[in-house]
């Protein structure tokens, strides 16, 4: 019996989706921190990747938010995140406008504001839904 949950909770733990790709940036004023993360989503007719950007106090208080999710991997959209106030966080990606999904654009007193810098000639639709 004690054999069987063992191998039920490594199993579980085996099963999570890795990350393959993050990026911080830290405010100016040091109180927040932004945080990318692809993970990459596997299983049969499953598969394809889900970037988020989360932020969260630097104190440690209270839980990360998430702020966008992104259809796609950081690196292939060229994600990138730069505080340009210690209330503003700026997100530039490349890649077509279907492929942000959720998208807050202020939370806690921290304005969140995301371009994209594609050309027309950049856009190559995504065969992900």
């Amino acid at each position: 019996m004690i054999a069987l949950v063992a191998l039920c909770c490594i199993a579980l733990v085996g099963c999570r989706d890795p990350v393959t790709w993050s990026s911080e940036s830290r405010s100016p004023d040091g109180r927040w921190t932004a945080i990318a993360q692809t993970v990459e989503h596997g299983g049969f007719g499953t598969g394809g990747a889900e970037t988020t950007v989360v932020i969260k106090r630097s104190e440690g208080l209270g839980s990360p938010e998430r702020v966008l999710s992104f259809a796609e991997d950081g690196p292939g959209m060229a994600l990138t995140m730069r505080w340009h106030t210690p209330s503003h966080l700026g997100i530039l990606y490349k890649g077509a406008p279907e492929l942000l999904y959720f998208q807050v654009v202020k939370t806690s007193g921290v304005d969140i504001s995301v371009e994209n810098i594609s050309t027309a000639h950049d856009f190559h639709p995504s065969a992900r839904p």
